[in-house]
Protein backbone atom coordinates (compact mmCIF):
# COMPACT_ATOMS: atom_id res chain seq x y z
CA UNK A 1 0.00 0.00 0.00
CA UNK A 2 1.66 3.27 -1.26
CA UNK A 3 -0.49 5.32 1.38
CA UNK A 4 -0.97 5.95 4.81
CA UNK A 5 -3.96 6.12 6.92
CA UNK A 6 -4.32 9.22 8.97
CA UNK A 7 -5.78 9.19 12.08
CA UNK A 8 -8.75 11.13 12.83
CA UNK A 9 -9.40 10.22 16.41
CA UNK A 10 -6.52 13.24 16.88
CA UNK A 11 -7.58 16.75 17.19
CA UNK A 12 -7.99 18.76 14.33
CA UNK A 13 -5.00 20.52 14.37
CA UNK A 14 -3.01 17.57 15.14
CA UNK A 15 -4.29 15.53 12.23
CA UNK A 16 -3.16 18.48 9.87
CA UNK A 17 0.02 18.73 11.32
CA UNK A 18 0.41 15.05 10.47
CA UNK A 19 -0.87 15.73 6.57
CA UNK A 20 1.65 19.00 6.92
CA UNK A 21 4.64 16.85 7.78
CA UNK A 22 4.34 13.23 6.51
CA UNK A 23 6.62 12.13 3.82
CA UNK A 24 3.94 9.85 2.08
CA UNK A 25 0.46 10.08 0.78
CA UNK A 26 -2.34 10.06 3.27
CA UNK A 27 -5.65 8.46 3.04
CA UNK A 28 -8.86 10.34 5.19
CA UNK A 29 -11.72 7.85 6.26
CA UNK A 30 -14.43 9.45 7.29
CA UNK A 31 -14.82 8.46 11.01
CA UNK A 32 -18.18 6.62 10.47
CA UNK A 33 -17.20 4.54 7.67
CA UNK A 34 -14.78 1.95 8.04
CA UNK A 35 -12.00 0.58 5.40
CA UNK A 36 -14.05 -2.08 4.96
CA UNK A 37 -17.34 -0.81 3.73
CA UNK A 38 -15.55 1.92 1.26
CA UNK A 39 -14.27 1.63 -2.10
CA UNK A 40 -11.02 2.97 -1.86
CA UNK A 41 -9.35 3.81 -5.58
CA UNK A 42 -5.95 3.34 -7.01
CA UNK A 43 -3.59 5.93 -5.97
CA UNK A 44 -1.69 6.50 -9.04
CA UNK A 45 0.58 9.78 -8.92
CA UNK A 46 3.98 9.56 -7.77
CA UNK A 47 3.25 12.68 -5.84
CA UNK A 48 2.48 12.99 -2.29
CA UNK A 49 -1.25 13.14 -2.50
CA UNK A 50 -4.72 13.30 -0.35
CA UNK A 51 -6.91 11.08 -0.57
CA UNK A 52 -10.47 12.52 0.37
CA UNK A 53 -13.91 11.55 0.31
CA UNK A 54 -16.97 13.16 -1.61
CA UNK A 55 -20.52 12.05 -1.14
CA UNK A 56 -21.79 14.46 -3.81
CA UNK A 57 -24.76 14.37 -1.46
CA UNK A 58 -25.65 10.98 -2.11
CA UNK A 59 -24.78 8.19 0.63
CA UNK A 60 -22.28 6.47 -1.69
CA UNK A 61 -18.62 8.03 -0.35
CA UNK A 62 -16.71 8.29 -3.47
CA UNK A 63 -12.58 8.29 -2.59
CA UNK A 64 -11.21 11.62 -4.59
CA UNK A 65 -7.24 11.86 -4.39
CA UNK A 66 -5.42 14.55 -5.47
CA UNK A 67 -1.87 16.17 -5.24
CA UNK A 68 -0.53 17.78 -1.92
CA UNK A 69 0.66 20.43 -4.25
CA UNK A 70 -2.93 21.19 -6.02
CA UNK A 71 -4.20 21.27 -2.02
CA UNK A 72 -1.80 23.88 -0.89
CA UNK A 73 -2.29 25.61 -4.17
CA UNK A 74 -5.76 25.71 -3.98
CA UNK A 75 -5.73 27.25 0.04
CA UNK A 76 -3.03 29.96 -1.24
CA UNK A 77 -5.63 31.44 -3.73
CA UNK A 78 -8.54 30.78 -1.50
CA UNK A 79 -6.63 33.16 1.15
CA UNK A 80 -6.54 35.68 -1.55
CA UNK A 81 -10.38 35.47 -2.59
CA UNK A 82 -11.39 35.77 1.19
CA UNK A 83 -8.71 38.52 1.52
CA UNK A 84 -7.23 37.24 4.56
CA UNK A 85 -3.49 37.34 5.99
CA UNK A 86 -1.67 36.66 8.50
CA UNK A 87 -2.44 39.07 10.91
CA UNK A 88 -6.11 37.67 10.53
CA UNK A 89 -7.48 35.14 13.52
CA UNK A 90 -9.49 32.43 12.23
CA UNK A 91 -12.02 30.25 13.56
CA UNK A 92 -12.82 27.19 11.95
CA UNK A 93 -15.35 24.91 12.55
CA UNK A 94 -15.81 22.36 10.49
CA UNK A 95 -14.82 18.78 9.85
CA UNK A 96 -10.84 18.27 9.29
CA UNK A 97 -11.61 15.15 6.58
CA UNK A 98 -13.54 17.25 4.44
CA UNK A 99 -11.97 19.43 1.70
CA UNK A 100 -13.64 22.69 3.24
CA UNK A 101 -11.59 21.81 6.60
CA UNK A 102 -9.01 21.14 5.67
CA UNK A 103 -8.35 23.53 2.73
CA UNK A 104 -9.06 26.41 5.63
CA UNK A 105 -6.44 24.45 7.79
CA UNK A 106 -4.08 24.52 5.45
CA UNK A 107 -4.45 28.14 4.67
CA UNK A 108 -3.88 29.36 8.30
CA UNK A 109 -0.73 26.78 8.60
CA UNK A 110 0.76 28.17 5.41
CA UNK A 111 -0.20 32.20 6.26
CA UNK A 112 1.02 31.72 9.82
CA UNK A 113 -2.81 32.62 11.02
CA UNK A 114 -3.28 32.21 14.88
CA UNK A 115 -6.59 29.67 14.41
CA UNK A 116 -9.18 27.31 16.21
CA UNK A 117 -10.15 24.44 14.66
CA UNK A 118 -13.34 22.85 16.54
CA UNK A 119 -14.76 19.43 14.68
CA UNK A 120 -18.28 20.31 14.58
CA UNK A 121 -20.96 17.46 15.49
CA UNK A 122 -24.93 18.11 15.66
CA UNK A 123 -26.01 20.20 19.18
CA UNK A 124 -22.78 21.22 20.20
CA UNK A 125 -24.02 25.36 19.49
CA UNK A 126 -23.43 26.01 22.86
CA UNK A 127 -19.71 24.63 22.33
CA UNK A 128 -19.11 26.79 19.31
CA UNK A 129 -20.88 30.26 20.97
CA UNK A 130 -18.32 30.25 23.97
CA UNK A 131 -15.11 29.58 21.14
CA UNK A 132 -16.25 32.47 19.48
CA UNK A 133 -17.00 35.06 22.30
CA UNK A 134 -13.88 33.91 24.08
CA UNK A 135 -10.95 33.58 20.64
CA UNK A 136 -12.80 36.87 19.22
CA UNK A 137 -12.06 35.91 15.69
CA UNK A 138 -11.53 37.95 12.56
CA UNK A 139 -13.03 35.30 10.74
CA UNK A 140 -15.79 32.65 11.32
CA UNK A 141 -15.14 30.00 8.54
CA UNK A 142 -18.04 26.97 8.63
CA UNK A 143 -21.13 25.31 6.98
CA UNK A 144 -24.85 26.78 6.89
CA UNK A 145 -25.92 24.39 9.49
CA UNK A 146 -23.69 25.66 12.12
CA UNK A 147 -24.55 29.15 11.27
CA UNK A 148 -28.51 28.37 11.62
CA UNK A 149 -27.95 27.14 14.87
CA UNK A 150 -26.20 30.11 16.30
CA UNK A 151 -29.04 32.67 14.56
CA UNK A 152 -30.77 33.54 17.65
CA UNK A 153 -27.80 33.72 19.93
CA UNK A 154 -25.87 36.88 20.60
CA UNK A 155 -22.41 37.25 19.00
CA UNK A 156 -20.44 38.81 16.42
CA UNK A 157 -17.36 38.16 13.82
CA UNK A 158 -16.62 40.84 11.12
CA UNK A 159 -16.09 38.15 8.52
CA UNK A 160 -18.15 35.14 7.68
CA UNK A 161 -16.83 32.30 5.32
CA UNK A 162 -19.41 29.40 4.79
CA UNK A 163 -19.90 27.24 2.06
CA UNK A 164 -20.17 23.28 1.45
CA UNK A 165 -24.04 23.21 1.54
CA UNK A 166 -26.40 25.42 -0.15
CA UNK A 167 -27.38 28.46 1.37
CA UNK A 168 -31.15 29.57 1.89
CA UNK A 169 -32.88 33.36 0.45
CA UNK A 170 -33.96 33.54 4.18
CA UNK A 171 -30.76 33.16 5.73
CA UNK A 172 -28.90 36.21 4.34
CA UNK A 173 -31.31 38.46 7.10
CA UNK A 174 -30.36 36.31 10.72
CA UNK A 175 -26.47 36.40 9.40
CA UNK A 176 -26.20 39.77 8.33
CA UNK A 177 -26.71 41.19 11.71
CA UNK A 178 -23.50 38.85 12.87
CA UNK A 179 -20.88 39.82 10.77
CA UNK A 180 -20.31 43.01 8.40
CA UNK A 181 -18.97 40.89 5.41
CA UNK A 182 -20.18 37.76 4.02
CA UNK A 183 -18.82 35.39 1.77
CA UNK A 184 -20.59 32.44 0.18
CA UNK A 185 -17.89 29.79 -1.42
CA UNK A 186 -18.35 27.30 -3.47
CA UNK A 187 -16.32 24.32 -3.82
CA UNK A 188 -15.95 20.37 -4.16
CA UNK A 189 -13.32 18.00 -3.22
CA UNK A 190 -12.91 17.05 -6.91
CA UNK A 191 -11.65 20.78 -7.45
CA UNK A 192 -9.20 20.63 -4.96
CA UNK A 193 -11.08 23.06 -2.62
CA UNK A 194 -12.72 26.19 -3.42
CA UNK A 195 -14.03 26.78 -6.64
CA UNK A 196 -15.91 30.34 -6.59
CA UNK A 197 -16.77 33.05 -4.04
CA UNK A 198 -19.11 35.70 -3.73
CA UNK A 199 -18.83 38.90 -1.18
CA UNK A 200 -21.50 40.21 0.05
CA UNK A 201 -21.68 43.16 2.85
CA UNK A 202 -24.13 42.54 5.58
CA UNK A 203 -25.26 46.25 4.20
CA UNK A 204 -25.73 45.39 0.57
CA UNK A 205 -29.18 44.72 -0.59
CA UNK A 206 -30.71 40.88 -1.30
CA UNK A 207 -31.14 40.37 -4.70
CA UNK A 208 -33.74 37.79 -4.99
CA UNK A 209 -31.21 34.87 -6.39
CA UNK A 210 -28.71 36.13 -4.31
CA UNK A 211 -28.62 32.64 -2.48
CA UNK A 212 -27.79 31.14 -5.82
CA UNK A 213 -24.69 33.43 -6.33
CA UNK A 214 -21.44 31.58 -5.93
CA UNK A 215 -19.71 34.04 -7.69
CA UNK A 216 -16.25 34.45 -9.51
CA UNK A 217 -14.07 31.75 -10.12
CA UNK A 218 -11.15 31.33 -7.92
CA UNK A 219 -7.45 32.28 -10.17
CA UNK A 220 -6.90 29.28 -12.01
CA UNK A 221 -10.32 28.49 -12.71
CA UNK A 222 -12.68 28.14 -15.80
CA UNK A 223 -16.69 28.20 -15.16
CA UNK A 224 -18.96 27.36 -18.62
CA UNK A 225 -23.01 26.43 -18.36
CA UNK A 226 -25.32 26.60 -20.89
CA UNK A 227 -28.14 27.26 -18.46
CA UNK A 228 -30.81 30.38 -17.15
CA UNK A 229 -31.93 30.41 -13.94
CA UNK A 230 -35.30 28.96 -15.41
CA UNK A 231 -33.57 26.26 -17.72
CA UNK A 232 -30.77 25.52 -15.35
CA UNK A 233 -27.64 23.29 -16.69
CA UNK A 234 -24.65 21.30 -16.01
CA UNK A 235 -21.99 23.29 -14.67
CA UNK A 236 -18.81 22.44 -16.39
CA UNK A 237 -15.05 23.37 -14.45
CA UNK A 238 -11.77 23.38 -15.34
CA UNK A 239 -9.14 24.01 -12.50
CA UNK A 240 -5.62 24.11 -11.99
CA UNK A 241 -5.46 22.35 -9.05
CA UNK A 242 -8.41 19.53 -9.79
CA UNK A 243 -7.77 15.71 -9.62
CA UNK A 244 -8.15 16.22 -13.16
CA UNK A 245 -6.62 18.01 -16.32
CA UNK A 246 -9.12 19.58 -18.38
CA UNK A 247 -12.74 20.21 -18.25
CA UNK A 248 -15.14 17.79 -15.85
CA UNK A 249 -18.76 18.10 -15.13
CA UNK A 250 -19.54 19.17 -11.67
CA UNK A 251 -22.80 17.07 -11.17
CA UNK A 252 -24.15 20.90 -10.37
CA UNK A 253 -27.10 22.56 -12.31
CA UNK A 254 -27.22 26.21 -12.40
CA UNK A 255 -26.16 29.52 -14.60
CA UNK A 256 -23.89 31.74 -15.48
CA UNK A 257 -24.70 35.40 -15.22
CA UNK A 258 -22.64 37.49 -16.89
CA UNK A 259 -19.35 36.42 -14.50
CA UNK A 260 -20.97 34.55 -11.58
CA UNK A 261 -22.11 31.31 -11.17
CA UNK A 262 -25.68 30.24 -9.54
CA UNK A 263 -25.67 26.98 -8.60
CA UNK A 264 -29.42 25.47 -8.43
CA UNK A 265 -28.35 21.79 -7.19
CA UNK A 266 -27.26 18.48 -7.98
CA UNK A 267 -28.06 16.78 -11.41
CA UNK A 268 -29.40 13.23 -10.53
CA UNK A 269 -28.21 11.74 -13.02
CA UNK A 270 -24.54 12.67 -13.23
CA UNK A 271 -24.38 11.21 -9.46
CA UNK A 272 -25.95 8.39 -10.43
CA UNK A 273 -23.24 7.79 -12.87
CA UNK A 274 -20.31 8.43 -10.48
CA UNK A 275 -22.06 5.51 -8.31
Amino acid sequence: MNYLISNLTQSPKEIVSEILAAGKSQLLIPPQYSKDEIKISELISDKKSIGLFSSGTTAHPKCIWNTFDNLILNAQRSAEIFEIDNNKKLLILAKPWHVAGLSWAIMAEKLGCKYEFITTNRGEDEKWLKVIKEFKPDYLLTVPPVLGALYNASWFVPNIVFGGIPFKYGDFEPLSSHCSNMYQGYGQTEAGGLIACHKLKSSDPIEKDEHLNCGTALKGVELKSDGTILNPANIFIKSETAFTNGWYDSGDLGYMKESEVHIIGRDKKVISKKH
